[in-house]
């Protein structure tokens, strides 16, 4: 009598799951229409504790929870599947396969539920520009010249400050887990002018699959279902730090990638070390020029040789280390773009991956700002 029973159990757990599931993707999707108050109730308020005791609890681990426990689930899904069908044939019964069906369903329908109060939620809030009064407007070929001559000084002012190696690329003896440390201080330094970003978080840790994330061209992910910071430990060195900040931007509600990519420029030049400042200043110009090629080719190579040669041979090794693996095998990087960018569409962001260089306006409105 206690196999059905235990059947039944799994079937009420798995249907309230289910059900609560299903209330969760449908408070994402109405909420997308009322920003302000998913910014005021969720963003500023519960989203900054719910997952308290899990970050916590994630703080004490080196590596990521999420990525031991997905790592846990390939091998354990595949192995239960299995054994599950072989039961079905030695016992006559399909409740074995029945009580795996339930166990994935209860696995996928707990990921929606993390997913959405875990950060997803943050997609639906106010901009980061509209929280905090960022005038974006269209931008001048003259405008991107001028930016792109600014952050490249002061990336060569920073980049004065660091060792090279024998190729003149910027190197440092700081290990990932160092970096991953010092990040804190950038964001303590921006937490005057932004303080939604205060609070306790986990600390950003590297991926333990950080070789198969460069096939993919991954630098760095927050997997929400897990409040963790996630980051690519072979992203060159003077990537990593503008890395690390932007997967904890994400980790502190900015959700969008483009404000990510500015929040996390602001955290790595307000950090104390010029590493992490070099790096915020490097990924800045490296998205500022790309938004200047495309603007206008003549502009593009104009700025060009007023560009540090080391700052450029920072930036052209970059490139060179993505395609590398690229061109070992192009479908992981073929898929991983395909499927970041329909999930950022799905997140209401039409311009899915190409949202990424949208930084540039925020960079710009900063820049008018201080001008």
């Amino acid at each position: 009598m206690k196999k059905p029973k235990s059947l039944k159990t799994k079937i009420i757990v798995t249907a309230v799951l289910v059900v609560l599931a299903g209330l969760s993707a449908g408070v994402l999707f109405l909420t997308r229409r009322t920003p302000e108050a998913v910014t005021k109730l969720y963003t500023q308020g519960v989203f900054k504790y719910i997952s308290l005791p899990v970050k916590w609890l994630e703080n004490l681990i080196p590596y990521s929870a999420g990525e031991l426990a997905l790592l846990t689930l390939c091998i354990v899904l595949p192995i239960a599947l299995i054994l599950s069908i072989i039961r079905c044939f030695t016992r006559g019964s399909a409740k074995p396969i029945a009580r795996y069906g339930l166990n994935v369903l209860t696995l996928a329908a707990l990921a929606v539920i993390l997913y959405v109060w875990f950060g997803g939620l943050n997609y639906n809030a106010l901009t980061f520009a509209e929280r905090y009064n960022y005038e974006l407007q269209e931008s001048t070929a003259a405008e991107l010249m001028e930016l792109c001559v600014d952050l490249s000084e002061r990336a060569a002012a920073e980049r004065n400050k660091l060792a090279q190696d024998e190729n003149g690329l910027v190197t440092s003896d700081l290990t990932v887990f160092e970096l991953c440390t010092m990040a804190q201080a950038g964001y303590d330094a921006i937490a005057g002018r932004f303080p939604e970003f205060q609070g306790f978080y986990s600390r950003p840790k590297p991926a333990l699959t950080s070789t198969l994330m460069c096939y993919f061209q991954i630098s760095g992910i927050y997997p929400y279902i897990s409040p963790e910071a996630v980051v690519n430990a072979r992203t060159p060195v003077y990537e990593l730090p503008h890395t690390i900040c932007h997967e904890m931007a994400h980790q502190r509600g900015v959700a969008r990638e483009d404000e990510a990519n500015y929040v996390a420029y602001l955290a790595a030049v307000n950090n104390p070390d010029p590493l992490f400042r070099y790096s915020g200043y490097l990924e800045a110009l490296s998205y500022s020029l790309d938004a200047l090629s495309r603007a206008s080719g003549e502009a593009y190579r104009r700025v060009l040789p007023l560009i540090h040669r080391g700052v450029l041979r920072d930036l052209s090794a970059a490139v060179k280390f993505w395609k590398s693996f690229e061109e070992k095998n192009e479908l992981p990087a073929k898929v991983s773009s395909t499927v970041n960018n329909t999930y950022l569409q799905v997140q209401n962001i039409p311009d899915g991956t190409r949202s990424y260089g949208r930084m540039v306006d925020l960079l710009l409105a900063e820049y008018r700002a201080a001008h």
